[in-house]
């Protein structure tokens, strides 16, 4: 096949959609094509959160109300929180 014979069939059979970029060649499409699914996504975020509190059980429902308003704001479903350790921020600063 000539150089001119290729590019003539090109133009015949390789065609590329203006509006989704997709490109096919004899009517198949090649390549990257859009893809769709439903995510459902988990992030795992550690921070030391140091607030006011009178006990451990105040402590956790606060840090909860904290992460449950989060999440809300950005979008997001509220989900599992464990908290590692919770203790007055003086005693974890004498520790150190």
């Amino acid at each position: 096949m000539t150089r001119e014979g290729f590019d003539k069939w090109k133009r015949e059979n390789i065609q590329t959609n203006v509006v989704t970029g997709q490109t096919t060649v004899d009517g198949v499409a090649v390549g990257r094509q859009l893809w769709i699914g439903r995510v459902h996504k988990h992030f795992i975020r550690e921070e030391d959160v140091i607030i006011r509190a009178s006990n451990i059980e105040e402590y956790r429902e606060r840090v909860d109300e904290m992460m449950v308003n989060e999440a809300k704001q950005k979008g997001f479903e509220p989900g599992y929180l464990d908290i590692d350790f919770a203790m007055p921020k003086v005693e974890f600063d004498a520790k150190r």
